[in-house]
């Protein structure tokens, strides 16, 4: 397919950057806990119940060959452990080497992971400056897609939900890699800039810069503990805002049509 030497391409990841995914596991981890503690009678007694239990949520994670995909119900297993005292990563030890010793019936256990996957079904808040970037980089002719790790359906349930559907052009799931970022390159026209916007240093910027994509970082909110930091990846760009994105994007475009010119 021929260059266009006009086209500009911004790809841009789903979960906390378009939407706040992470509010969302954050309400349904506190009631998991909240379901647990009421179950086994012992409360936490630290003042960050957030911390608490996503303490343990990265200790299954660091374990489990689905990273933080792991079934639920090893955070219900492993939160009972920890509310009787057991430390986190003892916990998640303990749960993935299939402890029996629980307080919780199996049928706890199912009730409380069946809340917790409704709980994920809510849907999310868009994040700030999301609908205004948006539109400015349409009404401009730029090609959007949104490039995702998660499921596609439930991304385009959460884009027509908060009536995002009509900016982008197309929506690619798959494992965020250099390849990936090759493919969709070469499925777009091979366009004169590429853009990545993302909230994940090592999944959405890493990859992207490899193959010479420029990098708009947007952070999220809650970043994992064997996240790298930014000065070791080095994203083209931070913002706080996504509308901060379209002067990005049509600064470096008008920028290499003057030296070009």
């Amino acid at each position: 397919m021929a260059r266009d030497s006009e086209l500009v391409a911004v790809f841009i990841d789903a979960d906390n950057t378009l939407w706040d995914t992470d509010a969302v596991f954050a309400g349904a981890q506190l009631a998991l806990l909240r379901a647990v503690e009421s179950r086994v009678g012992i409360v936490t007694p630290q003042a960050d119940r957030l911390l608490f239990v996503r303490a343990i949520d990265q200790a299954l994670a660091e374990r489990h060959h689905a990273g933080l995909r792991y079934p639920p119900r090893l955070l219900v297993r492993a939160t009972e452990l920890a509310l009787r005292g057991v430390q986190a990563n003892d916990a998640a030890r303990a749960v993935w080497n299939g402890g029996k010793d629980y307080l919780l019936s199996d049928g706890d256990l199912a009730a409380i992971e069946e809340r917790f996957f409704g709980d994920l079904a809510k849907p999310p808040r868009i994040r700030q400056g999301v609908a205004e970037g948006l539109s400015q980089l349409k009404d401009s002719g730029c090609l959007l897609l949104i490039v995702t790790e998660g499921a596609k359906a439930k991304v385009e349930r959460n884009a027509d939900v908060l009536e995002l559907t009509r900016f982008f052009d197309r929506i690619i799931e798959g494992r965020k890699t250099p390849d990936l970022y090759r493919r969709m390159l070469s499925l777009t026209g091979a366009p004169a800039r590429a853009f990545m916007i993302g909230d994940q240093l090592d999944r959405d910027i890493a990859p992207a810069k490899a193959v010479g994509l420029e990098t708009i970082y947007f952070p999220g909110g809650f970043q994992p503990r064997w996240a790298p930091d930014q000065a070791s990846i080095q994203p083209d760009h931070l913002i706080s805002s996504f509308d901060q994105v379209p002067a990005i994007v049509f600064d470096a475009v008008t920028s290499a049509a003057g030296a070009r010119g």
